[in-house]
């Protein structure tokens, strides 16, 4: 089974820092914890994959944490953030090169095998992802209704004619959609 280790993105990506990874990493542990999940936790992956992985962090949330985390909206954003990348890891080639700007669509720009500081950004850039969160999903607000609420959102960008990824992440099931394009 395959194991998507949170503390992985401390390490740092291309358009992820350690520091802005630490953060993320953080953010995604504290909304698997409020929901009730520790550490090993089964997210069921659905769309252009289909499987059960394994989401581990190395810290249990303490109260610090817990406080640093209050605004649920944002713990979600990043939490998702922070899922999504693993996802991409462990199961495409794809890896996040560079953040998008506001209003292009989606999130991050995307890119294949390493990332070559000796070339330009937008010789690398293979694909699109966007990524949303869902803190607990309702009857109005589901993982199928998200995804396409954001195959609209990417559209502004389909001139350029690049493949698209969606990743949706539910925390309270967990479970974790990946739409593409």
């Amino acid at each position: 089974m395959r194991e998507l280790k949170l503390e992985t993105l401390k390490e740092g990506f291309p358009a992820i820092s350690k520091s802005v990874g630490a953060y993320l990493a953080e953010g995604g542990a504290y909304c698997l914890e409020a929901q009730g999940h520790a550490s090993g936790v089964l997210l069921e992956l659905s769309g252009a994959f289909e499987e059960k992985v394994k989401v581990l962090w190395p810290e249990q949330v303490n109260n610090q944490i817990i406080r640093a985390w209050a605004d649920s909206q944002e713990a979600t954003e990043f939490g998702a953030i922070a899922v999504a990348i693993l996802i991409l890891q462990s199961l495409t080639n794809y890896t996040v090169i560079e953040r998008s700007f506001k209003g292009t669509g989606f999130d991050y720009w995307l890119g294949v095998g390493e990332y070559d500081e000796n070339r330009l950004p937008f010789e690398q850039r293979k694909a699109r992802l966007e990524v949303s969160g869902i803190w607990r999903e309702s009857k109005s607000n589901t993982i199928d209704a998200r995804i396409e609420l954001k195959k609209q959102q990417v559209k502004k960008s389909d001139d350029l004619n690049l493949p698209v990824l969606i990743i949706v992440v539910e925390f309270k099931t967990p479970k974790s959609k990946i739409f593409r394009q």
